[in-house]
């Protein structure tokens, strides 16, 4: 469940936010009952869409939805590939991020393991000592 509704940025600001400006640039006034309309569609899009690399899915569901062009993903798909590596390095630095602070509190979480001073590798076992026998 933390997984799912920590998806904000691909599944729910990024279309929104991709969703006002498809307006502007085709000049569709918005109302204020679109912009609840995009809150909603941008909550409950969020927790229903699995997690996967861009936010085209979530984009054109938003945009059906308020009855804008579809020719707008077309005009964002070109700088597309750029924000979603911004997204995505967000996303993964919140979901490393979170555990950590969890361990951390519950005091679960080895620091020196954590800042490398100690190693996890499992070691290799002595080889046996070649001589005399007494």
């Amino acid at each position: 469940m933390g997984a799912t509704t920590k998806m904000d940025g691909c599944a729910a600001i990024y279309p929104a936010l991709a969703a006002i400006t498809v307006a502007q640039l085709f000049g569709v006034p918005l109302t204020l009952q679109h912009y609840v309309l995009i809150a909603f569609v941008a909550v409950v899009g969020s927790a229903a869409t699995a997690g996967f690399t861009g936010a085209i899915v979530m984009l054109t569901l938003t945009l059906s939805t308020l009855g804008l062009p579809l020719e707008g993903v077309g005009l964002l798909l070109a700088i597309d590939p750029i924000l979603d590596m911004a997204r995505t390095a967000t996303n993964v630095a919140g979901q490393a991020l979170v555990p950590t602070i969890v361990a951390k509190r519950n005091g679960i979480l080895d620091e020196d393991v954590y800042n490398g001073r100690v190693s996890t590798a499992p070691q290799p076992e002595p080889a046996p000592r070649l001589g005399r026998v007494e």
